[in-house]
């Protein structure tokens, strides 16, 4: 038997999931591993002011918590070229790895991993991002 969400359930589980999403530069953290989100428009690689706060915010704590690294996992959507998405991931983590440097964490204790396209050729922003992990 199939699955199917009753109409008053839907509008619930989205809100959920936009909930979830936060705004266009959000911040998360657990118990075990903080991790710093930052988004992008589609098809760029340029950092907003937001996603500067973001990585600003991701040092600092990094700074304070002692962290041993940082792990900067950059993603693109699946719209396009596979190879054009995997270029667009490396640049991607490139620059967010020079603005934590710009902040003060020392290149030694950044390690890039450009994971490319993911996801759904869906273009929304969730799938266009970079991840900041602080190792302990």
């Amino acid at each position: 038997m199939a699955f199917r969400l009753r109409k008053f359930y839907l509008p619930i589980l989205l809100l959920t999931m936009i909930g979830s999403l936060g705004d266009a530069s959000a911040q998360t953290a657990t118990r075990e591993t903080p991790r710093f989100l930052v988004y992008f428009d589609e098809f760029s690689a340029k950092l907003s002011d937001e996603a500067k706060s973001v990585i600003a915010n991701a040092a600092k704590r990094a700074r304070e918590t002692g962290a041993k690294g940082i792990v900067v996992q950059a993603r693109a959507s699946a719209t396009g070229k596979p190879e054009t998405n995997k270029y667009l991931a490396q640049t991607r983590s490139s620059i967010v790895a020079d603005e934590l440097e710009d902040d003060g964490i020392a290149r030694t204790m950044i390690r890039q991993e450009p994971i490319g396209q993911t996801g759904s050729s869906d273009p929304t922003v969730y799938n266009r991002r970079v991840d900041i992990i602080l190792e302990r």
